[in-house]
């Protein structure tokens, strides 16, 4: 479970530790996320790629967990607003959406938005590291889950102009 707020913060270490926290927290729950979105993906290719990438995320929060133990610190979760924000916001949309087609658009966004948010939260991470003169076992680990974070959001784009979509568009387009 997460805990809900930090204490204090007073300096670049102790943010660098609640924003390591905070996505150690949103990795974990993104397993779960990818897996729904994967079983009620009616699009082949999208289901399979969120599958894919559950694989992928459980691999990097493996990596949070060797971060964590490379800093000597036990690995610890904090809540994430913006993450709940998204999955309550994909939840609510999810209920109002009857048509599977729709909704696989629904799951399309969620995922770009929830990979640009990955995105530079693991730039934030990787500017701190290198400001904090964390070696290699803390900035590597970084690096390799953004890389994938980045590799994710490019299979999304060039999922959403793919020709086997192209048939989608034109039927959810006026």
């Amino acid at each position: 479970m997460a805990t809900t707020s930090p204490d204090r913060i007073a300096d670049l270490e102790e943010l660098f530790h609640h924003k390591l926290a905070q996505q150690y927290h949103i990795e974990q729950e993104l397993v779960g996320t990818l897996d729904e979105m994967a079983i009620d993906a009616t699009n082949d290719r999208m289901s399979t790629g969120f599958a894919d990438h559950r694989d992928e995320t459980r691999t990097q929060v493996e990596r949070l967990e060797d971060v964590f133990a490379a800093l000597d610190r036990p690995a610890e979760r904090r809540e994430a607003p913006i993450l709940d924000a998204l999955e309550t916001e994909r939840q609510t949309m999810e209920e109002a959406i009857e048509d599977d087609d729709l909704r696989n658009m629904l799951y399309l966004n969620a995922g770009m938005m929830t990979e640009r948010i990955e995105m530079t939260a693991y730039e934030g991470l990787s500017t701190m590291a290198n400001q904090l003169d964390y070696g290699d076992e803390v900035r590597n680990p970084l690096e390799s889950n953004y890389d994938e974070e980045k590799s994710a959001y490019r299979e999304l784009e060039t999922m959403a102009t793919a020709k086997d979509m192209k048939s989608l568009w034109d039927r959810l387009t006026p």
